[in-house]
């Protein structure tokens, strides 16, 4: 693992540091914290774009819409009515 030297605006490197004593931990640690935390956020944000993606094709794809429609269909069926109730304790 090699060390990365980071050279922020003064401004930035001075918040940098006030927030990481007060969370009681260096700021090389505030930083890598703050860089995974991006991360992850990033990551979610790709994730979710891809399913938004994945369902906006899915909309537009002629086999699935008949499927859809067919099991809405099945799904709107009454059932018959059950004499015995057998899911009811005696």
């Amino acid at each position: 693992m090699t060390a990365l030297s980071i050279h922020l605006p003064a401004q930035l490197a001075q918040a940098s540091q006030q927030a990481a004593e007060h969370l009681g931990i260096s700021r090389t640690e505030f930083i890598r914290q703050a860089i995974i935390h991006e991360l992850e956020n990033l990551q979610n944000r790709l994730e979710l774009e891809a399913m938004a993606n994945s369902f906006s094709a899915m909309k537009k794809h002629d086999d699935y819409l008949k499927e859809v429609d067919k099991l809405d269909t099945l799904l709107s069926i009454k059932l018959p009515k059950e004499k015995e109730e057998w899911w009811k304790k005696k």
